[in-house]
């Protein structure tokens, strides 16, 4: 098994597929290629048309603030040295950090007006690549553990009458956003840690809350004694991948004491105020951490609606380049990421190289497709259900409009 994961090493795959790389001059952060950052926008994509679907507002916030805003939600006394902080030039009793995490900033978009019970629950999302973690330099590794991150990241303030009707929905959430990539769910209740702030009461009462959506959710779960956040209690999402190692993915916190930190509150039926209470959720994760899970998990072979290139055409010789060329232009103007291979090289080796590449389609055309406007279709993916390889499929002669119909079916429904 060893052997097998040092095979599959995402930074492999980022290097020979080119997807991404890193410098010394910037430790625990990546630099991005054009493929790689199709792989990134694809996934940004698919959750924001979850989160369309579901009624969130997008948001965005600074990505430095002044450290009063941390200190408000504890972070600078719980999370300080995990945390980059300095003063500027004709500042210098004031210090500023670059945030870690969004949550303390979303309060103030919260707090911007007045909110009314009407206005809850009020989910906001944001997507974002510049929070910042102070990780040490012996941990960074890879995308594994980076220090500049992009997250899928969400808040959903709501009445405490409304919180396990809106985790419920989150676990639907995820349930159907990992269906897509052949990673089994595990759950787990993380409960309140030694160091952890605000009442103990609010604390059972957040981790009864958690404790019965899980059980009327009908999913096994295990009890973490003590690994909560230290402002609430969450269930962790764990996964194994196709390599039997477990991961910790997707989370979902209840939070009572940023509702107190920053004031906020809201207006109920009476007229009377009240605090709301805080959901945090993040389904990926980070990007860069899923997007080295995944490379591994499928051996590189991604799945075709994440492949940075969908579609390889090979022309057989010299007099097939024009074809190839009009093919590949046809699939780019249906929305298929295609390549025409038109480089001097023979078609052995131009397969080969596609294979290695681990493109999903490679499409070989020559006399016989030239004259019946086909193509010669071989399909590489991985094999499902946690199989340790991949395989390549000869589907052979189609036609362009039949192969176009399939890949956009396999595409819109995310065919693993």
């Amino acid at each position: 098994m060893d052997d097998e994961i040092k095979k599959r090493d995402h930074r492999k795959f980022g290097e020979s597929f080119d997807l991404f790389h890193f410098e010394d001059i910037a430790p625990g952060a990546v630099f991005w290629h054009g493929n790689g950052m199709i792989i990134w926008r694809e996934l940004e994509k698919y959750m924001r048309e979850k989160l369309d679907s579901d009624g969130y507002e997008e948001v965005s916030t600074p990505v430095m603030v002044k450290k009063e805003v941390f200190e408000k939600s504890g972070h600078f006394q719980h999370y300080k040295e995990n945390m980059f902080y300095f003063t500027i030039p004709g500042e210098k009793k004031q210090i500023y950090v670059l945030k870690p995490m969004n949550c303390p900033e979303s309060t103030y978009i919260y707090n911007f007006k007045p909110r009314s019970y009407r206005d809850l629950p009020l989910r906001l999302s944001e997507i974002t690549d510049r929070l910042h973690r102070n990780e040490l330099s012996g941990v960074v590794g890879g995308l594994f553990r980076v220090r500049q991150m992009s997250q899928d990241d969400a808040h959903i303030y709501c009445r405490p009458e409304q919180m396990e009707e809106e985790i419920n929905k989150l676990l639907e959430l995820v349930k159907s956003v990992y269906k897509h990539f052949d990673l089994p769910l595990n759950f787990n209740l993380a409960t309140r840690p030694d160091k952890a702030m605000g009442d103990p009461k609010l604390w059972k009462r957040a981790e009864a809350a958690l404790e019965n959506v899980l059980k009327k959710f009908g999913m096994p779960y295990q009890i973490k004694p003590k690994d909560g956040a230290f402002y609430g209690p969450k269930i962790d999402l764990n996964t194994k991948d196709s390599l039997d190692r477990e991961w910790t993915i997707a989370t979902i916190q209840l939070d009572f004491q940023l509702a107190e930190n920053f004031n906020l509150s809201y207006t109920n039926e009476k007229g009377e105020k009240e605090k709301p209470v805080v959901i945090h959720r993040a389904i990926l994760g980070t990007f860069e951490r899923f997007i080295g899970i995944i490379l591994e998990h499928f051996d590189g072979a991604l799945p075709l609606w994440l492949s940075p290139v969908q579609a390889l055409i090979i022309p057989v010789g010299g007099a097939h380049e024009i074809y190839a060329a009009e093919i590949t232009k046809e699939l780019k103007n249906k929305g298929i990421r295609a390549k025409a291979a038109l480089q001097n090289e023979t078609v052995g080796k131009k397969i080969r190289e596609g294979e290695m590449r681990k493109i999903p389609y490679i499409l070989v055309v020559g006399d016989k497709e030239l004259t019946n406007k086909t193509v010669n279709a071989r399909h590489y993916r991985r094999k499902p259900s946690f199989a340790k390889a991949s395989e390549g499929k000869q589907e052979g002669e189609i036609s362009l409009e039949q192969l176009t119909e399939k890949l956009l079916r396999e595409i819109k429904n995310k065919i693993i």
